[in-house]
C-alpha cells in the first residue's frame, strides 16, 4: 500500500525533518495545513485522504466545509491534538513533541509515531464531522468521543487493529452504559478500548455510527 510505504519511510529522527514554513492545501480537498515541516504537512494530507476514504466507504458525513489544520510545537498539557468545536480548526502537535508527550498508557501507544500521528488526525477529523450531529443535551461528549475513537481504530491496518484488540483485555459483551462521559473523563484509555469492543459487537458497524451521527442513538444524558 502506497500510504504504508510512505509512512514507513518517514521513521527518521524528527530533529532532521526539513524546515518548511507555509500553508498548503491537501489535494482534492478543502483542508489547508500550516506547518514548519514539509514532511509533517504531507503526513497530515495523507491522513486526510485516508479519513475521507473511510468516511466515504462507511457512508458517514463528508467534510463539506473548509477546514484548517495547524501543526504546532506545543499545546496545553496532556493534549496531543485539539479540534476547536464550531470553528473548523484543528491544532496538532508536531510528530517529535507528540512522541515525547504521548502516554505509555495510551490505547495506541504501541504504534510507531508516524502511524500514531496519522491516527490522531483521523480522530480529530471525526470530531469535525460530528459537529453537525444534533444533541438534545448541553453536551454529547461521550457520543462524540465514541465516534472519534472507533473511527480512529478503523483507520488502522488489520494487523494494528488485531494488536489493539489483543492488548485491550476487554472480554465479553460491552453495554452502552459502560461508555458514559464519566468513564471517558476518568479512564479515557478504557473508554477507547470498550468503545471498539462495543462497536465490534454490532452487526452493522457503519450503520451504527451513522445512527449516532444523525442523533438516533444517544450515549449522553441530561446532567442535573
Amino acid at each position: 500500500m502506497l500510504l504504508g510505504r510512505l509512512l514507513g519511510a518517514l521513521l527518521v529522527p524528527m530533529s532532521v525533518l526539513p524546515a518548511f514554513s507555509g500553508t498548503i492545501t491537501c489535494p482534492e480537498t478543502d483542508v489547508s495545513v500550516t506547518s514548519d515541516q514539509s514532511v509533517a504537512a504531507e503526513m497530515v494530507c495523507n491522513a486526510v485522504k485516508s479519513a475521507e476514504l473511510l468516511f466515504d466507504q462507511c457512508d458517514l458525513p463528508k467534510l463539506t466545509r473548509p477546514l484548517r489544520i495547524e501543526v504546532v510545537s506545543d499545546l496545553k498539557p496532556r493534549c496531543v491534538a485539539l479540534y476547536h468545536c464550531g470553528e473548523d480548526f484543528i491544532e496538532v502537535l508536531e510528530p517529535g513533541p507528540m512522541q515525547a508527550r504521548r502516554s505509555p498508557q495510551d490505547a495506541l501507544a504501541f504504534l510507531d509515531i508516524a502511524s500514531y500521528f496519522e491516527s490522531v488526525i483521523v480522530h480529530e477529523l471525526s470530531h469535525a464531522i460530528f459537529d453537525a450531529t444534533p444533541c438534545p443535551f448541553d453536551s454529547c461528549i461521550a457520543a462524540n468521543e465514541y465516534v472519534a475513537y472507533t473511527v480512529q481504530i478503523m483507520s488502522l491496518t488489520p494487523e494494528q487493529r488485531a494488536e489493539f484488540v489483543e492488548r485491550s483485555g476487554v472480554d465479553g459483551k460491552v453495554s452502552r452504559d459502560e461508555l458514559s462521559a464519566i468513564i471517558l473523563f476518568m479512564a479515557p484509555t478504557l473508554f477507547a478500548r470498550k468503545a471498539w469492543a462495543h462497536l465490534s459487537q454490532r452487526d452493522d458497524q457503519c450503520g451504527y455510527l451513522r445512527k449516532i451521527l444523525n442523533g438516533t442513538i444517544l450515549f449522553d444524558f441530561e446532567r442535573f
